[in-house]
């Protein structure tokens, strides 16, 4: 019964011990006694033990809170990044192949063109090899076509500009002669 009821602080044997100041700084943060050395009752202990845990408690739970909290803006943000970096190669992926189909369309028309001035040229050729009058322009650069040499073209014989040009698809009858059969020996 006599240990239930020893209170080691108010020992008078203690007395030394406790007046220690860093014994006295240790026993004033455990709450076992206050700032001018009162001694803190024991009901008085235990609700300020409460308090203190209740606070601390708290202290934890604000911080995992906080924790938490930061984590999840910190995903979000890490999503903003993540999309924002898939539309900028979505858009760059667009910018690619709407260059290649620009080309692939400035090649096309190109093709197109140089197939039509074939084509242009084919008709001329075939107007040239098959109209009735003489060209207007020499065959060569010495000399000019047998039906022009000597005459000058009247109106029928014009042409119109552009489709003077010989492509070399006739042959001008002077040119050729019949063989004439070689002597025999």
């Amino acid at each position: 019964r006599f240990l239930a009821t020893y209170n080691s602080l108010t020992d008078k044997h203690l007395v030394g011990y406790f007046s220690n100041a860093r014994i006295r700084r240790h026993l004033q943060k455990s709450g076992l006694i206050s700032r001018s050395g009162r001694i803190i009752p024991e009901q008085e202990y235990r609700l300020n033990a409460m308090r203190r845990d209740h606070q601390r408690h708290v202290q934890e739970c604000l911080a995992r809170a906080i924790f938490h909290k930061v984590l999840d803006m910190e995903h979000h943000h890490q999503l903003e990044i993540k999309q924002k970096l898939e539309n900028a190669a979505r858009k760059e992926r667009v910018q690619k192949i709407k260059v290649r189909f620009e080309n692939c369309l400035l090649r096309r028309h190109k093709f197109l063109v140089f197939q039509v001035q074939q084509f242009r040229r084919s008709v001329e050729d075939a107007i040239l090899k098959h109209s009735p009058h003489p060209p207007l322009s020499p065959r060569n650069h010495n000399e000019l076509h047998p039906s022009v040499a000597g005459e000058r073209a009247g109106r029928s014989q014009w042409r119109a500009p552009g489709l003077a040009a010989d492509y070399g698809g006739g042959y001008s009858p002077h040119r050729h002669r019949p063989k004439e059969p070689t002597p025999s020996k």
